[in-house]
């Protein structure tokens, strides 16, 4: 699945919205989250269910409305030995940046209490999806 050629399109609902009209800026991680989920259940089928968020950070370029439709990419921006980061881009059906969402992860053991390594397969198949050579 190549994730900037296949988006997640969102239609802002009126629930989203704050006082002023605009979507919350809390909405924005709603919208990264469900894409960034979508994203990784495709490319990490084995793996999704045992990533956990441990950080978000969100820089904001431009409001969006109710009438805009919005389409949220999800790319691997970098990978550790526990943990990686993932970087969605919204943006409106016109091009308009909206916001950069990145988000670190990490990859739990079975006990779903500590992080644990990748194995080779996930860090290969992480390493493809963010366009840099896997290392041991």
């Amino acid at each position: 699945m190549d994730s900037l050629s296949s988006p997640l399109r969102i239609e802002p609902r009126w629930t989203d919205l704050d006082p002023v009209g605009h979507v919350n800026n809390s909405v924005f991680l709603v919208y990264a989250e469900e894409a960034r989920a979508r994203f990784l259940y495709a490319e990490l089928p084995g793996t999704w269910q045992h990533i956990v968020v441990v950080h978000n950070s969100i820089d904001y370029h431009s409001s969006v409305v109710v009438t805009d439709v919005v389409h949220v990419t999800s790319t691997v921006g970098s990978i550790g030995r526990t943990s990686f980061t993932t970087v969605n881009e919204i943006a409106t059906d016109e091009g308009r940046r909206c916001a950069t969402v990145r988000t670190v992860q990490v990859v739990l053991d079975p006990d779903g209490q500590h992080p644990r390594p990748w194995t080779d397969l996930e860090r290969a198949a992480l390493s493809e999806l963010s366009g840099t050579p896997a290392s041991p």
